[in-house]
This record gives structure tokens, sequence and C-alpha cells, in this order.
């Protein structure tokens, strides 16, 4: 059983989402916060998944979600939006948010999100996907120097299978080393190409056809 952590503006939202899981009773709602004390209960509480207002995760800079995430690596964070705009869902994602997820979307829809984050998942609506990546590709794009030539050879080889969509595990299968050194590789991954997320990895693997056999 996973913890949560609830975080939004307006505190019967955060009941409504601790009645959610409460029913649901796959997952324990570990706190509840509404203003600044965000990042002290993320210490305090230790919940695998923060569940942020979008409001609340990008009222200033650098983002809630960027802070949450350099201070504890660890954990997955999933962004709630009143309106899923490109600008919002490019920023949270490129922020390191692992989910994005529309407040009206539904309970079970907003439920197999935090599900599928916690399984190691990327959750961004379908039909935003493209634009997502066109926005990533971009940002890649305006990157200067070789950053291929900070990676390791194991860390192109993580790099060339997360371009083709593959998770942990089966990424372990295929190089024989465990998911858990995967993780490893990923994260210094995304910090010597100066990345927030797996999905930013895997635009920029896509966007240059990377090959195995092309690592030295």
């Amino acid at each position: 059983m996973a913890r949560v952590l609830l975080a939004d503006c307006q505190p019967l939202f955060n009941e409504a989402l601790a009645a959610l899981f409460d029913r649901d009773g796959e997952h324990e709602v570990v706190g509840q916060c509404s203003s600044t004390d965000v990042l002290a209960s993320t210490g305090t509480r230790q919940p695998d998944l923060v569940l942020v207002d979008a409001d609340l995760a990008f009222s200033e800079r650098p983002s809630l979600v960027a802070r949450i995430l350099r201070e504890h690596p660890d954990v997955k964070v999933v962004v709630l939006a009143r309106e899923l705009e490109l600008d919002l869902v490019v920023a949270a994602i490129h922020d390191g948010a692992a989910g994005v997820v529309g407040k009206t979307s539904g309970a079970k829809t907003v439920l197999r999100a935090v599900q599928a984050v916690l399984e190691g998942e990327g959750v961004v609506p379908r039909s935003m996907l493209p634009g997502v990546f066109r926005r990533l590709v971009e940002h890649q794009t305006e990157k200067s120097d070789s950053p291929l030539s900070r990676l390791s050879r194991r860390e192109r080889e993580v790099l060339v299978l997360l371009g083709r969509g593959w998770d942990n595990a089966h990424i372990g299968s295929e190089l024989f080393i465990s998911p858990n050194t995967v993780r490893t590789h990923i994260q210094n991954i995304l910090e010597k190409l100066e990345m927030h997320s797996k999905l930013e990895a895997a635009t920029f693997a896509m966007q240059r056809g990377l090959e195995l056999s092309s690592s030295p």
C-alpha cells in the first residue's frame, strides 16, 4: 500500500480526495496540505507520491514540483489541474512530474493515474502527447554541446531503450542488470543531460534515432 500526500489550495478538495482514496482502499493518505507546508510535510510524512494542485505547484519558481524532487528524488509527483493547457503540462513534465491529470476527469481516472505512476509509468492526456513531444524536442534542440559525450556506455544503452518506451524491468532484462541498477543509470542520465523526467530523456533519444549499435 503506497503512502499518498494530498496538496491542494482548497482544503475541501483535499478532503474529497482523501475520501476517494479511503473508499478505494488501495493506498494510504498520510497527510493533507493546503499552503506552503507541502515541502516540509513531504519530509516528515515520507509519502511515496504527492498529488499536488497545479496552482500550488507553479505559484513560484523554481516550482514546487522541482523543489520536492530535488529534496526527495524517490517521491513521485502527480499534478492535478483545473484546465489541461499544453504549457502547464509541458512545464510539469519538464520539472519532473510523473503525471498530469485534470480535476474534472473523474475519480476513476485520478485513481488510475496514481496507480500507473506508482508502477513507473508516465501519465499525460493522450490527446496532448504530440504537442508535449514537440515542445520537449524543441527544448532539447536548443541545448548546446554534445550531451551524449557525458554519458557512459551503459547509460547510453539505457537511454536508447528509454527511447523505445521500455520500462525499467524490460530494460534490465535486455541489459542483464537489475531494475534498481536501471533506476540508478536513469538518475545519472537525467543529471548529466540536465533533464527532469524519463519522458524528456526518451524524447531526446527518439529525436536522435539512437540505436544500441551506435554506442561506442
